[in-house]
């Protein structure tokens, strides 16, 4: 790079200008990474998503030690402290305003799908105060309870009974049969008043 000194350098991009930029939103929701909610987590795989659609992911799981990369399908092992103890991508996060390049401990609660804000310190900038201290990702994957599942499986054969063509035909003719035993009984009753 020459030393001229009307060229300005990007401070959030690196030295190298041969390097390309990396993607700053997320390739799930597509919303801008930052250093809340949307903090960049980076998969084993070397592919980065956000915090919470990796934590809307995992509370949908049947497998919540792990995460599946929605790219490439590769597994990676969740950190014993949880899923906010992923890796950030500091490729990423050095391309983040110079604000939003310290990320805050964030805690996760699969049992109740939520995501929250450790504490934020008086010092954050006023915009990072202003963020919501929680974020619901959703209920588990099985917290209908034993039965839940059954009993919606159950509701939906039921619903395919019923919209079969002989299922609509047997009911059809089940309420005009029903329609005149009603008609017939309210004739013979006036008939005996009468």
């Amino acid at each position: 790079m020459e030393s001229d000194p009307n060229h300005l350098r990007d401070p959030y991009k690196p030295a190298d200008d041969n390097i390309d930029p990396p993607d700053l939103e997320c390739a799930i929701c597509f919303c801008q990474f930052n250093n809340v909610f949307n903090t960049p987590k980076v998969l084993q795989c070397k592919h980065t998503f956000c915090l919470e659609c990796l934590a809307r992911m995992n509370v949908k799981s049947t497998q919540p030690d792990t995460i599946q990369c929605p790219l490439c399908r590769a597994y990676t092992p969740l950190p014993d402290l949880g899923l906010p103890k992923l890796a950030n991508d500091s490729t990423v996060l050095s391309y983040l305003p110079a604000a939003m390049q310290h990320v805050y401990s964030i805690r996760f609660n699969r049992n109740k799908g939520k995501l929250q804000v450790k504490r934020v310190p008086s010092s954050a900038p006023a915009l990072t105060q202003t963020v919501s201290q929680t974020l619901d990702v959703g209920n588990p994957a099985g917290s209908e309870g034993p039965h839940g599942r059954d009993r919606g499986r159950e509701r939906s054969l039921l619903i395919t009974i019923l919209r079969t063509p002989l299922c609509r035909a047997f009911i059809m003719s089940l309420v005009a049969i029903l329609t005149v035993v009603l008609t017939i009984t309210i004739i013979i009753t006036n008939a005996k008043k009468n």
